[in-house]
Parts: C-alpha cells; sequence; structure tokens
C-alpha cells in the first residue's frame, strides 16, 4: 500500500499572513490538527493546532509560528516509510507533494487506517519485535533470510534505540512447517515480542 491509498486529497492549506485567529478557528471547525502553509502555490511550512496554542496575541501571523521548508512525501511512498518518518521525527502530518504540487496530506490517523487494511488478511500472520546490534544490513538480513525459508514479509521497519542497539519491527507470513522466531534466534537476533494474528477486522468500505 502506497501513500496515495490513505492520503486526505481534500486539504485545508493556509497563508503565511494569516493570523491565529483565523486558523484557530478552522482548526476548531475542521477538528484538524496540522495545515500547510501555501505561498505562490507551493508549500513553504506547516502550523499544528499546538504552535497556535502557544501564541499568546490572536494577531500573530502564521510565518512567525510556523515550521518552515517541513518535511514531505510523495504520493508513491509506501505508508510504512511514510509512518517510520512520522515516528522518527516526532510529527503528525506530512503533506503530500508531486512535483511542486500540493495533492494531499497524511496523518497518523490516515496512515492507522492503512495498519488495520493491510493487517486485515484471511491467512495467520506473525508480528515480530526483534533487536540487534546497529547494522545498516541488518533489515535486508532478517528479509533474506525469512524469503529463503519461504516467508513472505509484509512490512518491516527498523529504528535505532539508545545504547548502540537496533529494533526492528516487521510483519512476516511463514509456511506451516517454519517457526520465524526460533529461524531468527539462530540467526543471532533478539526475539523481544513475537505474535501470531489473524485480522479479524475487514478492510475499510467492506460491508
Amino acid at each position: 500500500m502506497i501513500v496515495r491509498d490513505c492520503m486526505t486529497t481534500t486539504v485545508q492549506v493556509v497563508q503565511p499572513d494569516d493570523d491565529v485567529a483565523t486558523v484557530r478557528e478552522m482548526f476548531r471547525r475542521r477538528r484538524i490538527r496540522q495545515l500547510p502553509v501555501v505561498a505562490a502555490g507551493r508549500v513553504i511550512g506547516i502550523i499544528t493546532d499546538r504552535d497556535v496554542r502557544a501564541a499568546a496575541d490572536a494577531h500573530t501571523t502564521v510565518d512567525a509560528l510556523m515550521t518552515p521548508t517541513p518535511l514531505t512525501t510523495s504520493p508513491s511512498t509506501p505508508v510504512e516509510v511514510a509512518a517510520a518518518l512520522l515516528r522518527t521525527r516526532k510529527i503528525g502530518a506530512l503533506p503530500v507533494v508531486e512535483g511542486a504540487v500540493l495533492v494531499g496530506i497524511v496523518s497518523e490517523s490516515d496512515l492507522l487506517g492503512a495498519l488495520v487494511d493491510l493487517c486485515a488478511q484471511s491467512d495467520p500472520t506473525t508480528v515480530l519485535e526483534l533487536e540487534c546490534a546497529d547494522d545498516p544490513e541488518a533489515a535486508t538480513r532478517v528479509s533474506h533470510l525469512l524469503e529463503r525459508r519461504g516467508g513472505t514479509v509484509g512490512w518491516l521497519t527498523a529504528i535505532r534505540t539508545h545504547g548502540g542497539l537496533q529494533r526492528i519491527n516487521l510483519r512476516v507470513r511463514m509456511p506451516s512447517a517454519q517457526t520465524p522466531e526460533q529461524l531468527l534466534e539462530e540467526a543471532g537476533f533478539t526475539v523481544v515480542s513475537c505474535v501470531m494474528s489473524r485480522a479479524a477486522v475487514p478492510p475499510r468500505g467492506a460491508s
């Protein structure tokens, strides 16, 4: 699944010279928490409800509060990559641009919905959390190991943690005769958690 499949395409935007009172009302009326800031047709910043709450003067303008040159993503970005970016950078949404044109915005709630869809599978899968030394090749080794034993990796993310370690999270479907946690432990990975699941939630839009 890619960002295009879950992003919000009707995007509310603000201008850099809009005042806080205007933006605060947009947040209240639309029940949203982030707004791209657009000037001359280009995304130049993003402003959040937290930024607005921190402003004491209702006449303060957006350009004084916004985060300039915000991180963006493209419609073709895999949802797991976008989700990892939100998590590692501790932000709530990404403007989606195609070329220089704003075509959508993808938020934490959008990606949570995408996760539900990805997990809504009829076949059982195993979700694992691994810990290993901080090795840039570790995620690739995990994928190759499982795929050589007939597994299909649905998604995989790798995040650096404190103490020179790396945390790898993944979902994999394995042949019934294979036990992914045993294969990974034998390969030197520490299995922090391992949960086999059979999704009971239908994809969004299903009747």
